[in-house]
């Protein structure tokens, strides 16, 4: 039962190859007036863009789980072994557990606070959902789409809604790092020098 559940959770929610089967049973149907160059395009840019953002959602949201997962522990186990370094004998490695510890919970937040895994798993979540739900209108020539009645039609409006969506999220990708640096080292220095203090009362009261 474990099993099944984690590969659930590691399966993604759409595939290339589903893209291009609706893409292809569009296609098939004579009465969308499916062109060949539409059909290339909707595969090699708007299925690719889903499958890009996707991917890029997936690979960041692991990673900021994995690096918030290494704070908390990291978090957890320096006042436990503050606690070690009380006992007799075990002072100077206890200490130096700390220190190491807190170099490593330091350097994830900091991390963490440059790359933006956490606001980039949102953002491009966000992007492939929106850009796939596009692409259904499209394809089912529904919502803004079903005025147009033929795919012909409506195919130049839908290329533009495209183009347009992809140069707003590079956009937001760059903007989303400008406050990140600052953040980061404002973060690690806080921490560090909290665990400098820490060390350095360790250290007066042996």
């Amino acid at each position: 039962m474990l099993r099944d559940v984690l590969r659930k959770q590691t399966e993604p929610l759409v595939t290339q190859e589903k893209l291009e089967s609706v893409i292809d049973g569009v296609k098939a149907d004579q009465s969308k007036h499916l062109e060949s160059s539409q059909e290339l395009y909707l595969k090699r840019r708007w299925a690719e863009m889903v499958m890009w953002w996707h991917s890029r959602s997936v690979n960041a949201r692991w990673k900021y789980f994995l690096l918030r997962a290494i704070v908390v522990v990291g978090g957890v186990l320096i006042p436990v072994l503050s606690t070690f370094s009380m006992r007799p004998g075990w002072h100077e490695g206890a200490t130096i557990a700390i220190a190491f510890v807190g170099a490593i919970v330091a350097g994830a937040a900091a991390w963490e606070g440059v790359a933006n895994y956490g606001e980039i798993w949102r953002e491009k979540r966000r992007a492939a959902e929106l850009l796939k739900v596009e692409g259904w209108q499209f394809l089912q020539l529904c919502g803004k789409y079903q005025p147009d009645k033929e795919h012909k039609v409506a195919f130049p409006r839908f290329v533009d809604e495209v183009e347009t969506m992809v140069a707003t999220e590079v956009g937001e990708y760059l903007k989303a790092f400008d406050p990140s640096l600052a953040q980061a080292r404002k973060a690690s220095e806080e921490l560090i020098n909290a665990i400098v203090e820490e060390a350095k009362k360790k250290i007066g009261k042996s």
